[in-house]
């Protein structure tokens, strides 16, 4: 649930914007990701291999009462794999919110948005996500700046210091 309401809550389309703002996210962020998702893909593979050999033995096995236990114990097995996946989708589910919380405005930085105000913050990173949807966005500010003192060209075509 996380991959679809991390970012809809400040009004961006967290399928859209993932790839971007994970690009902006400090080292020590991307590490616990990163450590987060390999669990939940562990425990996801784990599961599914579980589930298969389960019943694959439990096939072979079938005429053979005392080796019941062996699919028994894999499918409880493949059980508590579904169990550790979910835990892991919750914790990185977790840490996509904390991204969207902390680094929002890191975005609409590395695209050369102004910050919003609170009130227009939302409109702001709808603006945003139509924008990274492919929709032409009219009014969307861009400001291109190069860092402490540089110069941008505004509309008449002179320098103006930022």
């Amino acid at each position: 649930m996380g991959e679809i309401t991390a970012g809809e809550r400040y009004g961006l389309t967290t399928l859209t914007s993932w790839p971007r703002i994970y690009m902006q996210l400090p080292p020590r962020m991307t590490q616990s990701l990163r450590s987060t998702r390999d669990a939940l893909d562990a425990a996801v593979n784990l599961c599914w291999s579980f589930l298969a050999m389960g019943l694959a033995s439990a096939v072979a096995l079938y005429d053979e009462p005392g080796s019941r236990w062996l699919p028994a114990g894999m499918l409880i097995t493949a059980a508590l794999a579904y169990k550790g996946a979910v835990i892991a989708a919750q914790a990185y589910s977790g840490l996509m919110h904390v991204v969207y919380d902390l680094h929002r405005f890191d975005l609409l930085e590395a695209l050369h948005h102004g910050l919003p105000t609170k009130e227009l913050e939302r409109e702001m990173f709808e603006q945003v996500s139509d924008t990274l949807a492919g929709e032409w966005v009219a009014d969307l500010p861009y400001e291109h700046r190069r860092g402490r003192g540089s110069h941008v060209r505004d509309t008449d075509g002179g320098a103006d210091a930022q």
